[in-house]
């Protein structure tokens, strides 16, 4: 019998996300979400445009999706011979740019950036390291040393700590359609059905959707980035039509 194939992190990881629908007027009011989804949501902020734009293009089962002239810059950059560029590593700077907050969001569940973790790497000259005392890191391999040697000998530096996410472990928020961000109470609840002159109490439905990576990408991504002017309640639909 053949060997089964390991199920992949978007298959094995997912969160529960609940949200309130309104029957009458088949729309999301909003959801509530704790720490794994919300981490990854607000993670967004910290991604640089370079790696939103890469991985704009490479959701699957839809189209291409465009961010305007964005997606036109980053096309344009990864046809770039390197005749064109200052060194040979400035495309894969550009394309696969790091965010500085990657020891917060490298152990999130669904992590969606796919930028292969940080390394450190030093000029293959061991004797010029010691003379500038290990001061010439780079976190691109084959760059350039100021002795004109490659750096492309990897180094483990010491004492680096992966953070737990943004927020509490504890915390619970509700998610409104713009993507505020609050604090779930039952005030902010109440304030929200008043602030959405919703009356019949009746034509609300609580259902809960388990999120993958993929889910995040298809949600959190239009969201986010506006890049179809979806609210929360057409990317909830067109989740549903697409499963």
């Amino acid at each position: 019998m053949a060997a089964t194939e390991a199920p992949s992190n978007e298959e094995v990881y997912k969160v529960p996300l609940k949200v309130l629908v309104d029957r009458n007027e088949n729309k999301v009011l909003f959801a509530e979400a704790r720490k794994d989804f919300v981490d990854v949501l607000v993670s967004f902020l910290a991604l640089p445009l370079g790696t939103i734009t890469r991985l704009v293009g490479k959701e699957s089962n839809i189209p291409p999706l465009k961010i305007g002239s964005l997606s036109s810059l980053y096309e344009g950059v990864s046809h770039l011979e390197e005749e064109h560029l200052w060194t040979q590593k400035c495309k894969e700077m550009l394309l696969h740019p790091r965010t500085s907050m990657e020891s917060y969001c490298q152990p999130l569940k669904l992590n969606i950036d796919d930028t292969h973790p940080t390394e450190y790497f030093l000029c293959e000259d061991l004797g010029c390291s010691r003379k500038t005392n290990g001061s010439l890191l780079s976190i691109f391999s084959n760059q350039r040393c100021s002795c004109g040697k490659l750096m492309n000998r990897i180094v483990s530096p010491e004492n680096i700590t992966l953070e737990n996410g943004f927020v509490k472990e504890t915390a619970s928020f509700i998610i409104c359609d713009d993507l505020s961000v609050l604090p779930n109470v039952l005030v902010t609840n109440v304030n929200l059905l008043q602030k959405l002159g919703i009356r019949d109490m009746d034509a609300i439905e609580e259902q809960t959707l388990d999120i993958s990576k993929r889910e995040v990408c298809y949600i959190a991504i239009r969201l986010l980035l506006l890049v179809l002017l979806l609210s929360l309640s057409d990317s909830f639909f067109v989740f549903c039509i697409g499963c």
